[in-house]
């Protein structure tokens, strides 16, 4: 006997069915999405003692950014951004848990305006190894990185001419390889 494929209904003849058909979710309001996360995270900075402004804006691309900043915010970053992210990852559960099964927006936290910095950095650095790649002709392997770092790179790197990328590993300890084109 040949079980159907997870998320299949009805079986045809060969054992394997049609997709169950999908229920289009109702969209969580924009300004309700944005006062929760603003009410979640201005709460979690009074917890940490952190005099801070919060601001959420929902964009066209459906991304919930969330802006934090102070004086004393850095606290909220940590180590190569592990503690901006791992807040990140709870105001997404947050966020997930009151939509009460409508769609809702893709959070992205930012605490003073250091994942756009950050960017930057990376893409000035990858802009520089892949001119090391054109010149000398040699593959660069770059540190492990987050799935964000990597978009970044393969970004700058489709921008330049001579020069292309890939990734190599599983993840967590996926890399970026930029190699001569």
């Amino acid at each position: 006997h040949v079980r159907p494929r997870a998320g299949r209904s009805r079986l045809d003849a060969d054992g394997w069915g049609e997709p169950a058909p999908t229920k289009e979710r109702e969209l969580r309001d924009a300004t309700e999405q944005c006062a929760t996360m603003e009410s979640f995270v201005s709460g979690l900075t009074e917890a940490f003692g952190l005099p801070a402004t919060v601001r959420a804006d929902l964009d066209d691309e459906g991304i919930l950014r969330v802006e934090v900043d102070g004086s004393e915010v850095g606290l909220l970053i940590g180590p190569r951004l592990g503690t901006l992210d791992a807040i990140q990852e709870i105001c997404r559960n947050v966020l997930q848990r009151q939509a009460d099964g409508r769609e809702h927006g893709k959070v992205v936290l930012d605490v003073a305006n250091v994942r756009e910095m950050r960017r930057t950095a990376l893409a000035a650095f990858v802009t520089e190894a892949a001119e090391t790649v054109r010149s000398e002709g040699e593959d660069v392997v770059f540190e492990v990185m987050s799935s964000a770092d990597r978009k970044v790179v393969h970004d700058t790197i489709a921008e330049i001419d001579g020069v292309e990328s890939g990734s190599v590993g599983e993840d967590p300890r996926r890399r970026v390889v930029v190699r001569p084109a």
